[in-house]
């Protein structure tokens, strides 16, 4: 019993198993399918590793799919997208802090979290953009 692959354009589309009629006999290939469909089908009956949907395939060899790999600029983008969006939270919790430092009506909890909060702005400030997976400060808590 032998098992297919469809191939178009280089890449696996599906896996075709093998069926057997009602006495276990292996139905040919070719009794299922058209002669063009037929040929389309690499035989994988003995592959290994059995190939999947999305491999490639070059004529020779299958290969499973490379997972994606952003590139530096999309790295760049997403990691300062997500450094504003950080800056932003902080800012909008420093403003009311330091309006009370400002005005010396800030109580003592009040001034240490304007100074956490202005320690974790620098940290963010400071991460390496062009990381794949950078480490991202955690935010001050309320404690």
């Amino acid at each position: 019993m032998k098992t297919y692959a469809r191939i178009e354009a280089g890449v696996v589309m599906e896996i075709i198993a093998p069926m057997a009629d009602d006495e276990g006999h292996d139905i040919p290939i070719e009794e299922r399918f058209t002669p063009e469909f037929v040929a389309t089908l690499v035989d994988v009956t003995d592959a290994t590793p059995m190939p999947e949907q999305r491999w490639t395939y070059d004529g020779a060899t299958f290969a499973a799919p490379v997972p994606y790999q952003p590139t530096p600029v999309e790295i760049l983008a997403a990691n300062t997208s997500t450094r504003d969006a950080l800056l932003a939270s902080a800012a909008l919790a420093i403003a009311p802090l330091q309006d009370a430092v400002d005005l010396d009506m800030a109580t003592d909890a009040e001034k240490e979290m304007l100074t956490r909060w202005k320690q974790y702005r620098v940290a963010v400030n400071r991460v390496d953009l062009a990381q794949t997976l950078p480490i991202w400060t955690s935010a001050p808590s309320a404690s």
